[in-house]
């Protein structure tokens, strides 16, 4: 199913484009926040002080969280403690990095588009997951949302084509133009953003979902690993679902039968899908919240 020798290429050239860009460095709130979880009896208060010590970053946090769990508008999460009471200890912390990625990553507006359109798309995968055994809502919004993370560096990387020969073109042709790229590059925004996730210890289902998520065979994928060919599979119905809402260009037919063939593979309805852009029309243009409370 996998050609070793090609992804051994393609993570080789992958880590060579990093190495040769300013990549960002894993702030210091991240590692202690890391240690506080993992600690024997970690200490609610203690979390609440690391989240909330920079007002930016907890604000996006809290917007975050509140876009995942597709919050009415009457009853937002509006502190940091009862966002760990709701969602847990391991959710808190891959929204308060992501949040942190949000903050430091983007240098662009391309940059920021990109990362809109994964927003959306995160807010679509996380409303299918109250179907889904065995996934959280929290981890397949930022599993979404981080998928396109290393097409940012493949722009820094080839500024003058990576973006409108390829990136753009993958939102109506997910498979074939994308093996254009790799084809070009010997590696891709999959390879990128994976080790990037590596990098930021993001976990074992987030590092292979990001990594395949272009790829062509879900069946061939779930022999490999089970869990990442069902988040494979949600993100292409969730990038579908926003190329529907929100594109003035026409579907393709390789687009439709990528949906079609995602939505047979974890058995999506008709009433999953219409919750699922119900989410999008409640959270997809929203930049903030109520200001939260300290």
């Amino acid at each position: 199913m996998f050609n070793e020798d090609a992804m051994r290429e393609g993570i080789a050239k992958a880590s060579l484009i990093l190495k040769a860009l300013e990549v960002e460095t894993v702030p210091v709130e991240i590692l202690q926040l890391h240690a506080l979880i993992t600690g024997d009896t970690p200490s609610i208060a203690d979390i609440d002080a690391v989240i909330s010590r920079n007002p930016e970053v907890m604000g996006e946090f809290l917007s975050i969280a509140n876009k995942a769990l597709n919050r009415p508008a009457d009853d937002l999460i509006l502190n940091v403690t009862s966002a760990i009471h709701l969602l847990g200890l391991e959710e808190i912390h891959q929204l308060f990095v992501l949040s942190h990625v949000l903050k430091i990553v983007p240098v662009s507006q391309a940059d920021h588009k990109i990362l809109k359109r994964c927003m959306r798309a995160g807010i679509a995968s996380a409303e299918l997951t109250h179907w889904l055994y065995g996934f959280s809502r929290s981890e397949t919004f930022l599993i979404s949302y981080m998928q396109d993370i290393g097409a940012l560096y493949m722009m820094r990387h080839d500024p003058l084509n990576y973006r409108d020969r390829f990136y753009n073109q993958q939102q109506e042709f997910p498979i074939s133009k994308y093996e254009d790229e790799e084809n070009y590059y010997k590696t891709s925004h999959a390879y990128v953003g994976g080790l990037i996730t590596k990098r930021w210890d993001l976990g074992a289902l987030l590092y292979r979902s990001v990594l395949f998520h272009h790829h062509s065979d879900l069946q061939a994928l779930a022999k490999y690993d089970e869990r990442t060919s069902k988040m494979v599979a949600l993100n292409r119905i969730a990038n579908f679902l926003v190329f529907e809402r929100f594109s003035d260009h026409s579907i393709t037919k390789e687009l439709e039968d990528s949906f079609e063939e995602a939505c047979a593979f974890i058995d999506v309805t008709e009433p999953m899908l219409k919750s699922a852009d119900a989410a999008l029309e409640k959270w997809a243009d929203s930049e903030g919240l109520p200001e939260a409370s300290h």
